[in-house]
């Protein structure tokens, strides 16, 4: 036997540690829930983001288009 078989056959023999399996899922179920509400949040907030600053784009292309019509409204007047 090699080296590393006896070392896995020694860590099969021990017990391994007992662990309430309950409260290793509480724990697991309020940090995935955490998690999915810190995700929710930022993509709102991501989202209002870019709602605002396509606002601003809109509204800044809608004045330079009129301002561009009133300029070629003067110019062909002339």
């Amino acid at each position: 036997m090699s080296p590393d078989e006896t070392q896995l056959k020694k860590l099969l023999s021990e017990s391994t540690p007992v662990t309430d399996e309950n409260k290793a899922l509480e724990r697991v179920l309020k940090k995935s829930s955490n998690v999915t509400a810190f995700k929710d949040v930022a993509g709102l907030f991501v989202g209002w983001c870019w709602v605002v600053l396509l606002g601003f784009g809109a509204s800044a292309y809608s004045a330079r288009r009129r301002m561009n019509l009133h300029q070629q409204q003067k110019k062909s007047q002339k």
